[in-house]
């Protein structure tokens, strides 16, 4: 039986970093790792503070940890102990495959938990539970994930034990605190090929990271979610109801032997990996399509027969919801692109090529815009094979930006979609 504890904090202020920091505890989240570097350092210091290895600074802090203590909620945070990415990454992945604790399935039908499962020592379980242990969060900068690679590598090799492992990456894309821009969309869905996420605003960030604890933990895969220099520090004034789930945050820990899967050597590791290609992936497609709308995303069609469709991603769909609450924008949108379908999408991989087929038959598709921050240009290469894949008669078309703007530049990312 569930046991939710509901606790209404009041107005505060809340930057996108304490929005994650607050996701991962409602997803009742029992160990964080991290090690510090700008835009991410407030994610693990907001749980350094929580976990009391840190005085408690803000209102947030302040806050919520009046409500973990009066519900008695278990919170390990590591922080001091991690000397760079790679050992806080190797720390998470400890946490996380000690898996001590069963759920019923939520997500996953009896035949894909047979092709999550069926090869591990879990699959001889008849009712085809998901095995469970403590949620866990690992956050770093941009550049992190490059240190952090070998480790997170490895989370891959073991799926479906690192079911239950979020990771949080801030993305600085101004180079304002960093030697580099690094795009980690990249990195974290081209090289890792793990479910990875853009968050588009403070104000449902916490959101997206509680439903994709949900989600993924049960499809046993890790996942990223990334958010740029500016989301990461910006605040926006909410009324926070904070919904703790104290059944995952006290969940058994244990440990299975399960050799044949983590002990990762050659002869294990490669059917595995050509498994996960062939089978896994596109069963993470699958479902990500079958909970679109439950991973906050939407779709929108301006006008009765929309012939371009845009997909906009991260801060471009932030910006794109003024066009709702704005005629002048609605009308500048309809002047350039006449009736159109407009995805708003924190989806970055692996997209939902089955969703994207249903509403090109639907719809007289004949343009694809694909709208996103950074330079590695990942929804718009997807699309781009999804399109020549099929033999579809749509044009695909770069919309992007390579870096994120820094302020005193006075980017508006509406404006670059309607002048394009």
């Amino acid at each position: 039986m569930e046991n939710i504890a509901t606790f209404d904090l009041g107005r505060m202020r809340l930057s996108g970093n304490q929005a994650i920091a607050r996701g991962a505890l409602e997803a009742g989240v029992r160990v964080t790792t991290a090690y510090p570097g700008a835009p991410i350092s407030d994610v693990q210091g907001s749980f350094e503070q929580l976990a009391g290895n840190l005085p408690k600074s803000n209102a947030f802090t302040i806050k919520v940890g009046a409500a973990l203590d009066q519900v008695g909620y278990q919170l390990a945070a590591h922080w001091g102990t991690t000397t760079n990415e790679d050992n806080a990454m190797a720390l998470a992945l400890g946490a996380v495959i000690c898996k001590g604790d069963f759920k019923k399935r939520e997500f996953l039908t009896a035949a894909e938990w047979d092709l999550v499962y069926g090869e591990t020592v879990f699959a001889k379980d008849e009712e085809k539970r998901i095995p469970v242990g403590s949620r866990v969060l690992c956050s770093f900068k941009h550049l992190g994930g490059n240190t952090a690679a070998d480790a997170l590598r490895v989370s891959v090799n073991v799926v479906p034990y690192t079911g239950g492992l979020g990771v949080a990456s801030g993305d600085d894309r101004q180079g304002t605190s960093s030697q580099t821009m690094q795009d980690n969309k990249v990195l974290y869905a081209f090289h890792f090929r793990i479910p990875t996420l853009e968050l588009h605003s403070p104000r449902t960030a916490h959101s997206t990271v509680k439903k994709c604890y949900g989600l993924f933990e049960e499809l046993g895969v890790p996942f990223a979610v990334i958010m740029n220099y500016d989301l990461s520090y910006r605040e926006v004034s909410v009324d926070p109801v904070m919904e703790l789930d104290i059944t995952v945050n006290q969940r058994q820990k244990g440990f299975t032997r399960d050799p044949k899967h983590l002990v990762t050597i050659g002869p294990h590791i490669r059917p595995r990996e050509r498994r996960y290609h062939s089978s896994l992936i596109p069963l993470f497609k699958t479902k990500i399509k079958e909970y679109f709308e439950f991973l906050g995303n939407r779709v929108t069609a301006y006008g009765a027969e929309p012939k371009t469709m845009l997909v906009v991603n991260g801060p471009f769909r932030e910006d794109f919801e003024l066009v709702d609450q704005d005629p002048t924008l609605k009308q500048r949108l309809a002047s350039k692109f006449g009736d159109v379908l407009v995805m708003k999408t924190d989806i970055v991989f692996p997209q939902p090529d089955s969703l994207f087929e249903e509403l090109i038959s639907k719809h007289p598709i004949e343009k694809i815009f694909v709208f996103e921050e950074g330079y590695g240009r990942v929804i718009y290469l997807q699309l781009l094979d999804f399109v020549n894949r099929l033999g579809l008669d749509v044009k695909v078309i770069d919309g992007s930006i390579p870096y994120e703007p820094r302020i005193y530049e006075r980017f508006s990312y509406i404006d670059h979609i309607v002048n394009i």
